[in-house]
């Protein structure tokens, strides 16, 4: 499967309803949910999921409400320590 990003502005969110979606979030019915990072402030969210395709993130976004600006498939990713041993 692969790894997409899935980015969306959802200003004046709080942590508080961030966490009442999260029974729908684990439903995963389309994709499914990976991680989230989230400036509060701002209400940038970016979200990590799995799919086979980004129509199944989109149906996953859309069933949960969420009005994203965009997904993109993850083609490469790296870690500190993957780059240390090239060093």
């Amino acid at each position: 499967m692969a790894k997409y990003l899935v980015i969306l502005h959802a200003p004046g969110i709080t942590l508080e309803q961030f966490g009442e979606s999260a029974r729908e979030i684990v439903k995963n019915e389309h994709a499914t949910f990976v991680h989230a990072y989230a400036n509060l402030v701002d209400g940038t969210i970016v979200n990590i999921y799995e799919a086979e395709n980004a129509d199944q993130v989109e149906l996953e976004m859309e069933r949960l409400g969420w009005p994203f600006d965009e997904i993109a498939k993850i083609q490469y990713e790296t870690s500190l320590a993957d780059l240390t041993a090239n060093v």
